[in-house]
């Protein structure tokens, strides 16, 4: 009996034999272009994933080759009785189509004909193949995370520096009447207090880009911590709340764990939970304001509230912005120096990180000492560079 999988294969291979890839064909043994190949390279607009069309016209019977020095693979067929060849190059997707007669025009025509048919053909297989493995392959870990470390970074620290060095606002007089005549009144703007709430905004941001680093690196880092992704998939670990990917990550058993937490829980509810849900603190906190009769609008909670009610009465945040970049700056340290330092080197160092159970393997034996860990990774890097570089 066919299994499953192979007969997903076979549906998909008819399908693209009878839609998108039907006029592709198996080349001679010979190439030749009468007069000579039309070039252009194909964008990632176009073609998003080639190794999806590489693959879809492998199902057809059409063999890939390769690897030559900057060329990763390239297929050779026919499309409408004329010699192509699809080629990944270090510089991108290549398509070469034979130009009859010299005629480059038409040979554009048919390229573009052939573009289009190779994007269709990469829908089908991601809708009949991938879309229904996704679930088998994150179970088994075969998988690999893209490390955004440093673009998450620098986006924490430009808010930061916003934060911390607002630019300067002057004091603004609007007269509404002539230039110093007070007798129709006048418009007065601070800028000491539009400079502060400036830099509120930008401590906002910056919390929850914090925040979205924190949340990556711990992606980032499951490899290092013995993860297995039969007890926890890995599309459900990403899928968590912060919370509770640093609870499932560190643990609350050991002392810093729990006092790291707690301290960021304290700043994630007073800056990042009130700010990424309408402007309402948790327990509707003080930016609700009820009608107490003989008193008036009052804040609730205010009494059991150490926070400023409402964003327009916040006075200078300078102390709250020490305590927060303070607190980041402490945790970073203990990440890289205590906790997980060697999963922090590879982070920073650019590195993806894959989930397989052959990567996995391979780190764990690279983790038992720092020289080990040191080499794996100059080992890795080297491939990553022959990869992109495509120096075979």
């Amino acid at each position: 009996m066919m299994s499953e999988e192979s007969a997903r294969l076979e549906e998909t291979a008819n399908r693209l034999r009878e839609t998108s890839l039907r006029e592709f064909r198996a080349p001679g043994p010979n190439i030749n272009y009468k007069s000579g190949p039309y070039r252009r390279s194909v964008g990632l607009k176009e073609i998003p994933l080639p190794e999806l069309a590489r693959y879809a016209l492998e199902l057809v019977g059409l063999s890939s080759a390769g690897r030559l020095e900057k060329v990763a693979w390239w297929v050779s067929f026919t499309f409408q009785d004329r010699h192509c060849e699809l080629s990944l190059e270090k510089f991108g997707l290549r398509i070469n189509v034979e130009a009859v007669d010299g005629d480059e025009t038409q040979a554009h025509e048919v390229t573009n004909q052939i573009v289009k048919r190779l994007r269709s053909s990469t829908r089908i297989v991601e809708n009949l193949l991938l879309a229904p493995a996704a679930p088998r392959l994150f179970q088994a870990g075969m998988a690999t995370v893209v490390n955004q470390h440093r673009s998450l970074r620098r986006t924490y620290e430009y808010f930061r520096d916003r934060a911390s060095n607002p630019f300067v606002v002057e004091d603004e007089r609007k007269y509404l009447g002539a230039e110093g005549d007070l007798s129709r009144g006048m418009l007065f703007t601070s800028g000491k207090h539009e400079m502060q709430l400036n830099s509120f905004h930008d401590l906002v941001a910056s919390v929850n880009a914090y925040l979205s680093l924190l949340e990556h690196n711990m992606v980032l880092s499951l490899p290092f911590e013995g993860f297995d992704p039969s007890e926890c998939p890995l599309e459900k670990f990403i899928g968590m709340r912060w919370g509770e990917k640093y609870r499932t990550f560190f643990g609350l058993s050991t002392g810093d764990e729990k006092r790291y937490y707690d301290r960021l829980v304290d700043v994630v509810e007073r800056w990042r939970n009130t700010y990424s849900h309408g402007g309402f603190e948790k327990g509707n906190g003080s930016t609700v304001y009820l009608h107490y009769d003989g008193i008036g609008p009052i804040p609730v909670g205010l009494s059991s509230a150490n926070e400023q009610p409402g964003i327009l009465f916040r006075p200078d945040i300078d102390d709250d912005i020490n305590h927060v970049f303070d607190l980041f700056d402490e945790f970073d340290s203990w990440l890289s120096d205590v906790r997980i330092p060697f999963a922090m080197e590879w982070i920073t160092s650019g590195m993806h990180v894959r989930f397989d159970p052959e990567f996995r393997a391979e780190l764990d034996a690279a983790l038992v000492s720092s020289e080990r860990f040191t080499g794996f990774l100059e080992y890795q890097s080297y491939l990553y560079d022959r990869d992109v570089n495509m120096d075979w």
